[in-house]
């Protein structure tokens, strides 16, 4: 029997725990990672699915038997015979992942790669950029009714969206021996890479400016769902309108808005009633937390609220009957 058949009936006794691995460590990761992110979704979060997969045969006798830099133990030395990706947008989201990952006790990790290190090492370098775990258990372990050994390696691929594209691109030519890439290949490759990191640094900019843009924003939210549970009873439901809604009014917003909205409703106690009687309706506009800032800026004027009201006018006259006015 030849050493590659030897290799792969070891293989095909071993393949199914190895993938059972895969699971288990996919699994674990975002149930670590759910948290970190919230109230983001895993769903928005990772950008593909999260789903290991194995090694074919045929790659594995080549990368076994058949590469210029030989294994002294080519079934024991291939540490990526099972593996799993997650992909992000940003690189720093990425190390969210990452610490998710590390903070899995039982589990050796080894990092394979590392793309912030090799930056450093070699700044002039655009090449493949990505981070690269081998995780293993300490100890035997069992995952849907599948015994898994301990010391069974399962690569980890942690990278961006972009990142994926270009290796997506460039698997099978510039780092396989497939075929012989040509240094127009090695070229375009590195400025596509240099474009993609440029890309990145954009891309982080835009996030943080986002992110500092939406502080005020949420935190308005959060005041505003205070009032909302206190004076309506009810616990409101903001979606995509809540941001339609406070982006309008937020020119009616004092310094003191919090106090004026809770001495308006305290005078006003009848709007508790017409906002409940509207989500009996199905009205999900007061559902929004921001509804409270509509109503006060309708009590104030009601033809400055409408002109700046985001919806059609009929959708704002509800509203305005409940405080004796209309769009007419």
């Amino acid at each position: 029997m030849s050493k590659e058949s030897d290799f792969l009936d070891r293989w095909s006794a071993e393949r199914a725990f190895h993938l059972a691995w895969g699971n288990c460590i996919s699994s674990e990761i975002q149930h670590r990672l759910a948290p970190i992110i919230a109230p983001m979704e895993l769903s928005y979060f990772l950008r593909t699915a999260v789903s290991p997969r194995v090694k074919e045969n045929q790659k594995l006798i080549e990368k076994a038997f058949y590469r210029r830099k030989g294994y002294a133990d080519p079934y024991g030395d291939i540490t990526d015979k099972v593996g799993t990706r997650f992909v992000v947008l940003l690189g720093s989201d990425i190390r969210k992942v990452e610490q998710a990952l590390t903070s899995i006790e039982g589990w050796t990790l080894s990092k394979d790669r590392d793309y912030e290190a090799e930056q450093k090492q070699n700044p002039l370098k655009f090449d493949y950029a990505a981070v690269h775990f081998v995780v293993r258990s300490k100890e035997d372990v069992e995952w849907n009714g599948v015994k898994i050994p301990s010391n069974t390696p399962c690569e980890v691929q942690i990278k961006t969206l972009l990142q994926h594209a270009y290796s997506e691109l460039t698997h099978d030519t510039i780092y396989k021996p497939q075929i012989e890439a040509t240094h127009h290949m090695h070229r375009n490759a590195a400025k596509a890479m240099a474009l993609l990191e440029a890309t990145n640094d954009y891309f982080e900019k835009v996030s943080a400016e986002v992110k500092s843009a939406l502080t005020s924003v949420r935190s308005m939210t959060s005041a505003l769902s205070d009032i909302y549970r206190d004076k309506i009873g009810l616990e409101p439901q903001p979606t995509i309108l809540e941001g339609l809604l406070l982006g309008a009014y937020e020119n009616f917003v004092t310094d003191n808005y919090v106090a004026d909205l809770d001495a308006f409703l305290e005078e006003k106690t009848f709007i508790a009633e017409r906002i409940k009687a509207r989500i009996a309706e199905q009205n999900p506009i007061f559902s929004q937390p921001s509804v409270l800032l509509v109503y006060f800026a309708a009590s104030r004027s009601a033809r400055r609220a409408l002109d700046a009201w985001p919806l059609t006018e009929g959708e704002m006259e509800p509203l305005l009957n409940d405080l004796g006015e209309s769009t007419n």
